[in-house]
């Protein structure tokens, strides 16, 4: 029986596959998902989308019980992280807590930066404040906070197969990733039923 972790990048309060994440939370009554969350959505908030925020934030409250908010960036921009110095980061940081209190939704102290671009700087000041980074399995040789979160399998991969005790799946909430749920839908029909589920915090690893 594996324990298995599943973190989705690129939640917005716009954008979750309730469809499938729904059917998937119906067969693992016990499944918990972690979703490395954007805090501004900035294409939709400046779009007519702004009219289906009601509707995307009730769905999220309603659903905290089984998913854990992690930020993702802020507005996940190009290169968002990539050039940001000490202040940039602090002021990021702030920006953060000031969204998810406006829309009174909790979150965990981790950070992810989009596409796995940052600068020595995000790391330290993480570490100042206490908060852990998600690393990408891929670049080991990246700066890491003193805890952080590294997945082990992507979802597109035959994680099904491993026999290592603890399965970190990561994936994306959509295109034009090819681990997405919608294309992995059926990898992840896979994972036993009787796997034990547990959030990325219940996984972090130390330097």
């Amino acid at each position: 029986m594996p324990k298995v972790t599943l973190d989705i990048d690129d939640s917005t309060i716009y954008f979750v596959n309730w469809d499938k994440l729904l059917r998937l939370k119906d067969k693992y009554p016990a499944m918990k998902v972690s979703f490395f969350h954007i805090p501004f959505d900035f294409q939709s908030e400046k779009s007519l989308l702004r009219t289906m925020r009601d509707q995307g934030l009730k769905l999220l409250k309603e659903n905290l019980d089984w998913i854990q908010l992690i930020p993702h960036g802020v507005a996940h921009m190009p290169n968002e992280f990539l050039n940001a110095d000490r202040a940039t980061v602090e002021l990021s940081l702030k920006a953060i807590d000031e969204f998810f209190k406006d829309d009174d939704l909790p979150y965990i102290k981790g950070f992810k930066a989009p596409q796995w671009l940052y600068k020595q700087d995000l790391v330290d000041v993480l570490d100042e404040q206490g908060w852990w980074l998600g690393v990408d399995r891929n670049q080991p040789h990246a700066p890491r906070t003193k805890k952080y979160f590294e997945y082990n399998y992507s979802i597109e991969e035959p994680f099904w197969n491993s026999k290592e005790e603890v399965w970190k799946l990561h994936g994306h909430m959509g295109q034009p990733s090819t681990n997405n749920i919608e294309d992995c839908f059926l990898n992840l029909l896979k994972i036993p039923r009787d796997a034990e589920w547990h959030f990325v915090t219940d996984f972090l690893s130390t330097k």
